[in-house]
């Protein structure tokens, strides 16, 4: 899953009808509730949409969809709903779909469900969430034109050939195709969902292995194992899950510390020590791969106002070290690249002298600039772990003079303001990627549909453009970083530090990722002759 840009629920609870240390839960059930694979999934944050990336309920949308493809623990991808994906040159695919899938209705799912729901998907008018996922598809401009009305319906790169097979021609050779089928924006959609979408998001037909039962958006929402299901799903998965809506990461961890919560799916930084000592090694599950990453963005429309110079001198006040180590503890890890670890193209420190730690260097870019005003630091106001590092960064500001305002906002204020346009500074920002791939950090950032920075980098482009035509991955890295030192140097986005991902859990649970990213419904019940 994508996470959020500027305001992210940074944690997803999984709750379990039993406990660590006891047999109570939240709704009074025993212990047995587990070992009959019944689970309490406590969601942070309410739960305003099902379907599409970037959103709280995305870990219930994965419940909910089989994808084409499907990526694994260790990020490799197996094919899912399909049953082959093949080219020869990278640019036009093809997809053989597995017969016999249905949706949760008893709808057939054909290779002409999936091209449909494509189309839907892509057309801008349709105003959808994951439209921004089908932009390298051929003949994406012709349904998302920039003035007037789109001349066509239907994207000129797909095309379906058979029952059970279509094509699908991107606008420029692509590694990734196989990768990107797995994720949210790819999943299907009936007929039916098309007259009628906002009413389908909140309570979709689904071809994934559980159905949504129950949706209270504030409250709770319920999926169940479909039996009709054909396709994969983990061995000792949850017969049903409730997502229950909790408000905040401090209760969530106390809920898991007394046993009425099973499993912290991203268990904040500044409890982890605390984790450490209440849960012990045995219910407490670091992801060894880096896949979250917190920047500061700076809108080019407010160049102006804040000149490079200004924007670097900001990105060399700020100690990353001692964040990372004292103010969260050792949960976090100092960041000087655009890619995290986990990734093949990485570099330990492509930002060079712009992200270390010299007040002095960057006094003088500020006397060199002439910038006397204040710079305000916005950030989601829910947000706990955003709350902290601004503030650091605010005082190490007044040291060398220059005034740095942490402006905490409402997550759909901050939201709109995002989207409209219409910020007044740079923003704490959070990105995790969809799938491994040096493209989730670095070709996003091309995309405005996630960072709307109204940003352009024509070197960059072309780098990612060789980067996805290359026939090797050393080659494709190569393209990368070239890619990533251009961006770098244009001081739009910079890296703060990595959140180190530890997931809190019943021993009697094992989680499950997708290339890092853990997915709630992968969770496995591992004690209990019934998984």
């Amino acid at each position: 899953m994508r996470v959020a840009r500027t305001a992210v629920a940074a944690v997803a609870v999984v709750a379990v009808s039993t406990a660590l240390t006891s047999c109570g839960s939240l709704d009074g059930t025993s212990g047995s509730d587990l070992r009959s694979g019944a689970l309490t999934a406590v969601q942070m944050a309410t739960i305003a949409r099902i379907t599409g990336p970037q959103n709280p309920g995305s870990q219930i949308g994965m419940a909910l969809c089989e994808g084409l493809t499907r990526i694994d623990d260790a990020g490799k991808v197996h094919m899912d709903a399909a049953e082959s994906v093949t080219s020869s040159d990278r640019v036009t695919w093809t997809i053989k779909v597995a017969p016999g899938r249905t949706f949760s209705d008893g709808t057939p799912v054909t290779a002409k469900t999936w091209v449909d729901s494509f189309n839907f998907t892509a057309l801008g008018s349709h105003a959808m969430a994951s439209n921004f996922a089908y932009a390298h598809v051929a003949g994406y401009p012709a349904l998302n034109p920039a003035k007037g009305k789109a001349k066509r319906t239907t994207l000129s790169g797909l095309k379906v050939t058979g029952k059970d097979t279509f094509t699908l021609t991107m606008d420029a050779p692509n590694n990734d195709l196989p990768y990107m089928l797995a994720t949210l924006p790819f999943c299907p959609m009936p007929e039916s969902a098309f007259k009628n979408p906002i009413a389908y998001d909140k309570k979709p037909v689904t071809n994934g292995p559980y159905v949504l039962t129950k949706l209270k958006p504030q409250f709770e929402a319920v999926v169940e194992r479909r039996k009709d299901y054909k396709g994969w799903i983990p061995e000792g998965a949850a017969d049903k899950i409730t997502f229950r809506v909790y408000n905040d990461a401090n209760t969530a961890y106390q809920d898991v510390v007394a046993g009425n919560t099973a499993v912290l799916r991203s268990l904040p930084p500044g409890l982890i020590a605390q984790g450490k000592n209440a849960l012990g090694a045995k219910a407490l599950t670091p992801v060894p791969r880096n896949t979250l990453e917190t920047y500061i963005t700076w809108p080019t429309y407010l160049d102006k106002k804040y000149p490079k110079e200004v924007r670097e001198a900001f990105s060399m006040i700020i100690d990353r070290d001692a964040i990372s180590k004292n103010l969260f503890l050792g949960s976090s890890q100092a960041a000087h690249s655009l890619m995290p670890n986990s990734v093949s193209a990485y570099r330990p420190d492509p930002c060079g002298t712009t992200c270390s730690f010299d007040p002095a260097a960057a006094r003088k870019l500020l006397d060199r600039s002439g910038f006397k005003g204040t710079i305000p630091l916005l950030y989601d106001s829910t947000d706990t772990t955003f709350a902290e590092a601004a503030l650091a960064i605010s005082n190490e500001a007044k040291r060398i003079g220059l005034k740095v305002e942490p402006q905490p906002r409402p997550t759909a204020a901050l939201g709109a303001d995002t989207n409209n346009y219409a910020l007044d500074g740079p923003s704490l920002a959070l990105w995790g990627s969809s799938f491994p791939s040096a493209s989730e950090w670095v070709a996003s950032i091309m995309v405005d549909a996630n960072y709307r920075l109204k940003y352009t980098n024509p070197t960059a482009s072309s780098e990612v453009a060789k980067a996805w035509a290359a026939r090797s991955p050393a080659e494709a890295d190569r393209h990368w970083r070239a890619a990533e030192s251009s961006i770098l140097s244009d001081q739009v986005i910079q890296p703060l530090y990595y959140q180190v991902m530890y997931i809190a859990h019943d021993p009697c649970l094992k989680p499950h990722s997708a290339g890092g990213d853990m997915q709630i419904y992968r969770t496995q019940i591992t004690c209990g002759t019934g998984h």
